[in-house]
């Protein structure tokens, strides 16, 4: 009888199962503990009754630590599948019970090659690059935005200095007319003889006063402005008696107004009716 007996080089080039998945094989395998880990009912999975008790007796026998999520986290990188949502049942194709053989088939999944991890890399970048172009975008729209708002500004304050110059030029217009027409000695002249003419109207009235006598002073309230002319614009027609006694005290300050100083005859003019016709000349 011909047997296929392996040579010893292929003997040499098989390789056994990893440390991690021969000391779970163990585990499962020893019927010591079965109320805390045991195989399945069809002996292709493996449940871990009670992960405490599991992790404080169990794998510091075969491990340097007692942490049961990292127990779990080495199944899953050896290909292990949690196949029972209610309790800890783990399941792979190749840890079967009896089937010791098997495990050299178990191996650990493959990390990213670094080719794969430059990819990702490149990708991450170009990712990077692609916001930072967007952001660029963003800024050039807004420095456009603000550029024209700083050009509207510059036009509206050029607009506000021309129209300030305007009206300090037309102020200096006024001024220097003003003055010219001061330094006019007829100027002044026609001032005098307006307020002159005042005086002499105040004189009349206090003289038409006094000639009537106070008999004759409901007569002379009751008649009408046009008996006496308009030079008096029928200021007598009111008939009070305070009236009559005001104008009794400013025929007391008639000294003191006629001689006003040059100073007093400027005020006078600012409030007379010629500095309104040369305000409407102006305008």
């Amino acid at each position: 009888m011909d047997y296929d007996l392996p040579t010893p080089l292929e003997v040499l080039r098989e390789t056994g199962p990893t440390p991690f998945i021969t000391k779970a094989y163990n585990i499962v395998e020893d019927s010591s503990t079965n109320n805390i880990v045991s195989w399945s009912r069809d002996n292709n999975s493996f449940i871990v009754w009670e992960p405490e008790t599991f992790a404080l007796i169990c794998l510091p026998i075969y491990f340097k630590h007692n942490n049961f999520s990292s127990f779990v986290r080495q199944l899953n990188t050896y290909g292990f599948k949690k196949i029972d949502t209610e309790r800890w049942e783990f399941a792979n194709e190749y840890f079967l019970r009896g089937q010791r053989h098997l495990l050299k088939n178990i191996r650990r999944r493959k990390t990213p090659s670094q080719t794969q991890t430059q990819i990702l890399e490149k990708f991450e970048l170009e990712r990077e690059v692609q916001g930072m172009r967007r952001d660029k975008a963003a800024l050039v729209i807004e420095l456009v935005r603000l550029r024209q708002k700083q050009e509207t500004v510059k036009t509206y304050l050029r607009f506000m200095e021309e129209k300030l110059k305007i009206t300090e030029r037309k102020q200096q217009t006024m001024m220097d007319f003003l003055l010219n027409k001061v330094k006019e000695s007829s100027f002044l002249e026609n001032i005098k003889k307006r307020k002159k003419q005042g005086i002499e109207n105040l004189d009349q009235s206090q003289e038409i006063i006094s000639s009537h006598g106070v008999e004759d002073y409901e007569t002379f309230v009751k008649a009408e402005p046009e008996e006496y002319g308009d030079q008096f614009g029928g200021v007598f027609g009111y008939g009070d008696e305070l009236h009559i006694a005001s104008m009794e005290g400013q025929r007391e300050d008639d000294g003191v107004q006629r001689e006003m100083d040059s100073e007093g005859i400027w005020k006078a003019y600012v409030l007379s009716d010629e500095m309104c016709i040369l305000g409407e000349h102006l305008l």
